[in-house]
C-alpha cells in the first residue's frame, strides 16, 4: 500500500486543503474494502464512507464544543480547492466528527478530514484523496488505499466486566425512579460501563465491517476512540430540510427472534413506554423550533426492530432556518431526552450523582458534514470506547420514568450490548459470554 503523504494532526488557520474526488467506474463492495489502517467510518445498508489518514483535525471542548468546530470547519472550507466530478452529498470536502456528551468531559471532541475516503451512495462509487498545500496523489487503483478487509483470529472467551453485578445496579434503578417520585424529574436515562477483554487484538476495521453486516439499517460509525451501531439519527439535512428519528421505549427480544403480533400492539399502547417515547418527541420538537420550521411529527410512534431489540419510533422533520448546518441541529437536539432525561437539567444532575463516570462519547453526537453544511449525526448508541488494543468498554442503557421495573430495565442493557459483544466475538452468535468478574 502508497503511503500516504504527511499532514499534521492539527492544521493551523493558515494551512489550504487540495480536495479532488474521482469516480470509480466499477462495483465497489463498500464492507470488502475497510482497511486494517481505518481512521474513520460511517455506514448504512452498504453505503457510506470508509477513511484513512488524517488531512486536518479540529479538537475542543466545554459547552461551545460545537460551534467552535463548525466555526473552525467552515473557516478551513472556505480556503480549500475543490475538484469533484461526482457531486454527491459526501463527495468533495468531507468532515468526520464524535463528540463528548457532557460540557465538562475530559474527552476532547473531534473533528477531522481524512486524507483519503472510500464511498458508495446511490449505488455510486467514488474516491477523494486531500493534500495539504499541494495536489494530492492519486493512486494508480483505489485498491492501493481500500485493501480487502482484514481477517482476524477468533478472540476466545471474551473477560466481560460490567461495573456493577445485576442488585447493584437495579439498586441504582431504583434511587433514580425514587428521585422520579419524588419530582425531581419526569424522566432519567442511566447508563451502565462494561469492561470487555479480549484475548487477541481488536482490529477496528474488522469490528466495523462485522457491525455493518449484521446491523445494515442502523448507522455504523467509527473515529477516534468510538465504534458502534447506532439506530437513532439525532440530525439529517439535506436541501434545507432536517430529519430525526427518535428511539424511546424499548423491548428485548431473543436474538433471531422478533415479538409476536400481540406483542407488538402491547408494546404500541403500553402507558410506561408511550410516556418515556412522548418526553423524547418533545424535546426534540421543543428545541428544533430555534433553528427550523414546519416541524412535523409521525401521527403515532411506529415499532422499528432491529436484531435483539424493537423500539417505539417516532420521525421529525422540519424546514431549516438560512444558514443553518447539520451540526448546528445536532448541537441544539443535545442530549435530548432520548439520552438525558426531562427536564434535562435536572436529568443531568441525577446522572452525575448516580453514574459518576465521565461518558465520554458515549451519547453524544457522531457523524459527518460537507462543505455546505449538509450531513448526519446519529447519537453513538450501541457502542464501545476502544481503551487499548484489547480492551474495549460498552457502555449502554435505558430511559426510566415513574413506572420503571428495575430487574427489565437490567435486561434492556444486557440485550443493547448485544451487537458489540457478538462483533467482537468475530459476528456468530453463540452463547458463551465468556467469564464475568466482580
Amino acid at each position: 500500500m502508497p503511503s500516504l503523504p504527511t499532514s499534521p494532526a492539527l492544521a493551523d488557520d493558515t494551512s489550504e486543503l487540495v480536495v479532488r474526488t474521482l469516480r470509480i467506474d466499477e462495483p465497489v463492495d463498500l464492507l470488502g474494502h475497510v482497511p486494517e489502517h481505518l481512521s474513520a467510518a460511517w455506514l448504512r445498508h452498504g453505503q457510506g464512507l470508509v477513511a484513512v489518514g488524517t488531512a486536518w483535525s479540529v479538537q475542543t471542548a466545554g459547552p461551545h464544543r460545537f460551534a467552535a468546530a463548525s466555526a473552525a470547519f467552515q473557516h478551513l472550507a472556505q480556503r480549500c480547492r475543490i475538484d469533484d466530478e461526482v457531486r454527491t452529498r459526501a463527495s468533495g470536502l468531507i468532515a468526520l466528527g464524535s463528540f463528548s456528551y457532557a460540557d465538562g468531559s475530559a474527552r476532547p471532541s473531534t473533528l477531522m478530514v481524512p486524507q483519503a475516503a472510500l464511498g458508495v451512495e446511490e449505488g455510486e462509487a467514488f474516491l477523494t484523496v486531500v493534500g495539504t498545500g499541494v495536489e494530492p496523489e492519486v493512486p494508480a487503483s483505489w485498491r492501493d488505499l481500500f485493501p480487502s478487509t482484514p481477517r482476524t483470529p477468533d478472540p476466545g472467551e471474551l473477560d466481560i466486566d460490567p461495573s456493577h453485578t445485576p442488585e447493584q445496579y437495579q439498586a441504582l434503578v431504583r434511587e433514580a425512579v425514587g428521585a422520579i417520585t419524588d419530582g425531581e424529574a419526569q424522566k432519567v436515562v442511566l447508563s451502565e460501563l462494561t469492561t470487555v477483554r479480549s484475548g487477541a487484538p481488536v482490529s477496528r476495521a474488522a469490528l466495523v465491517a462485522r457491525l455493518a453486516r449484521e446491523y445494515p439499517s442502523t448507522w455504523v460509525y467509527h473515529l477516534e476512540d468510538v465504534v458502534g451501531a447506532s439506530p437513532e439519527m439525532l440530525a439529517q439535512t439535506e436541501d434545507g430540510r432536517v430529519f430525526s428519528r427518535v428511539l424511546a421505549g424499548t423491548r428485548p427480544v431473543a436474538e433471531g427472534a422478533e415479538l409476536s403480533e400481540q406483542d407488538r400492539r402491547t408494546f404500541r399502547g403500553d402507558a410506561k413506554e408511550r410516556s418515556e417515547h412522548a418526553f423524547a418527541v418533545d424535546s426534540v420538537v421543543d428545541r428544533l423550533v430555534d433553528v427550523a420550521f414546519d416541524v412535523t411529527v409521525s401521527p403515532e410512534p411506529f415499532v422499528l426492530r432491529l436484531p435483539g431489540l424493537e423500539h417505539l419510533a417516532s420521525d421529525v422533520s422540519a424546514s431549516l432556518l438560512r444558514g443553518v448546518t447539520s451540526l448546528d441541529v445536532a448541537a441544539r437536539l443535545h442530549p435530548s431526552a432520548a439520552v438525558s432525561g426531562t427536564p434535562r437539567e435536572a436529568a443531568d444532575e441525577i446522572i452525575a450523582r448516580l453514574e459518576p463516570r465521565d461518558r465520554g462519547g458515549y451519547a453524544s453526537p457522531v457523524g459527518w458534514m460537507n462543505a455546505r453544511g449538509d450531513g448526519q449525526w446519529a447519537i453513538a448508541l450501541r457502542m464501545a470506547h476502544l481503551v487499548d488494543d484489547r480492551t474495549v468498554a460498552l457502555q449502554a442503557g435505558g430511559g426510566l420514568v415513574a413506572a420503571s421495573d428495575p430487574v427489565s430495565e437490567h435486561a434492556e442493557v444486557l440485550a443493547k450490548n448485544r451487537p458489540m459483544l457478538r462483533a467482537l466475538r468475530g459476528g456468530t452468535a453463540g452463547t458463551r459470554n465468556g467469564p464475568v468478574r466482580r
